[in-house]
Order: C-alpha cells, then sequence, then structure tokens
C-alpha cells in the first residue's frame, strides 16, 4: 500500500513540475496561456482594447496615464512584471541596477586607469632602452679611450727606454773618454804636475777624471796639489760625483 502511495506522489510531483515548465516556456514565447490547449481554461482570457475587463468597472484611465504609471514602476517591478508566471523560479539579484551602474563605471575607470599605467610603463621602458643603449656607447667610448691610451703607454714606455739606452750609451762614451784621460793624468808620476794638469778641466769633469782612476789615494794626492783657491771646489765635485756613482751602482 505504501508503494502505491510512493508512486502516486512522484507522478503528481512529476505532472506539477511538467506543468509548472510548459507554463513557464508559454508565458516566455509570448503566446497567450489562455489560448494554449488543456491548461488555456485555468487563465482567463485577456479584456478587449477599449473594453472594461469582465465582472469590473470600465477603467477611466488613459493610455498616457498607463504609460506614465509605468515609468514609475522600480526596476525590481518591471523585471518582475516581464518574468510574469516565472518570476517564482529567479532569484533575486544581489545588486540593484544603480549599484550594477556604478559598479560598471568604476570597471570602467580601472580600466582606464590600467591603460594609463600600461602606457606609463611603456614610456619607462622605451626611456629605460634608450638610457641603456646611450650606456652602451659611453663603455665602448671609454674602451676605445683605455685602448689608446694603452697603446700611447706602451709607446712613451718604450721612448723612455731608448732616452735611457742613448744615455747610458752617450754616458759610457763620456766614460770612457774621461777613462782616457785619467789614463794620461794617473800616470804622471809627480801629484804636483798631475794635478796641474788636472786644473786644464772644470771641477765637475775634474772629478769624472779622478773618479776614473779607480783610485782613491792616488786621487786624494793630486787633489793635495791643487790650488788652494780651487782645492774645496774640486774636493767637493769629486765627492758628489763618488755618491752619484755609487747610488747608480
Amino acid at each position: 500500500m505504501n508503494k502505491i502511495i510512493e508512486i502516486i506522489a512522484m507522478a503528481v510531483g512529476g505532472l506539477s513540475l511538467f506543468l509548472v515548465a510548459f507554463v513557464g516556456f508559454a508565458s516566455m514565447s509570448g503566446r497567450d496561456v489562455s489560448q494554449v490547449a488543456l491548461i488555456g481554461r485555468l487563465f482567463p482570457a485577456p479584456a478587449p482594447a477599449g473594453e472594461p475587463a469582465e465582472g469590473g468597472e470600465a477603467s477611466g484611465a488613459q493610455p498616457d496615464d498607463e504609460g506614465e504609471r509605468a515609468t514609475t514602476l522600480s526596476d525590481s517591478a518591471v523585471v518582475e512584471a516581464s518574468l510574469g508566471v516565472l518570476s517564482a523560479w529567479t532569484l533575486p539579484s544581489p545588486y540593484s541596477t544603480s549599484e550594477l551602474r556604478v559598479l560598471s563605471e568604476e570597471i570602467k575607470q580601472k580600466r582606464v586607469e590600467l591603460e594609463e599605467r600600461e602606457l606609463a610603463l611603456g614610456r619607462r621602458e622605451r626611456a629605460v632602452g634608450e638610457d641603456e643603449l646611450e650606456l652602451e656607447e659611453r663603455m665602448k667610448t671609454l674602451e676605445e679611450l683605455r685602448a689608446h691610451l694603452e697603446t700611447l703607454q706602451a709607446e712613451l714606455s718604450d721612448r723612455q727606454q731608448e732616452l735611457a739606452r742613448q744615455e747610458a750609451s752617450l754616458e759610457s762614451g763620456k766614460d770612457a773618454r774621461w777613462a782616457q784621460v785619467a789614463l794620461v793624468i794617473g800616470g804622471i808620476e809627480d801629484p804636483a804636475a798631475a794635478a796641474k794638469k788636472l786644473q786644464e778641466f772644470p771641477a765637475e769633469d775634474a772629478a769624472k777624471i779622478l773618479r776614473s782612476l779607480g783610485d782613491d789615494e792616488r786621487a786624494s794626492e793630486i787633489l793635495n796639489q791643487v790650488e788652494p783657491a780651487r782645492w774645496k771646489s774640486y774636493v767637493d765635485a769629486y765627492t758628489f760625483e763618488k755618491a752619484r756613482t755609487g747610488k747608480k751602482k
């Protein structure tokens, strides 16, 4: 018995659901529900235009009054009136039309701001790219200058070495000349005669001649025979020459 009741209840529920869906689709199609077969009798036929509805008095409202009343309806009332029978199956919107309009404006504003930021970022990226290119050009120029300076330094070092060789060669030529003069003066046995011959040269040259002797004792003997007026300058020059050659060694 319970099984039969359950089957009957399921059949009634399914039929009710079918009727509700059928009525909903018929309403959405724009057809007059009162003209639909089987269920048309459940809905009263609409009154003809210009005549009062059945069971009621003629309304004194004019079409203009109805249009004005329609314009005064709220957005939710218009939506509800348009849905008709399906309004029972619809869920209320969490936002009103005005709130949706505000949200739409905010979205548009955010989109504009994002586009402006994108343009600004694009300009910054281009500026950064230009700065990078400029830095690369400067680095290239600095690298070329560095290479040029290294070349100049190498050339200068070569010239300095060449000058040093020339000076050394010149110095060695002078030393050879002073060595020959020293050989002549050193060969004079009499210190006084050797000093007299030495005084024919300036003090600086005389000091180089004495240094070329290579014998400090013989150089001292010759210096002691130099005239007293010139003795100090010759001794100072010889001392300086010995110090100079000592540092060079």
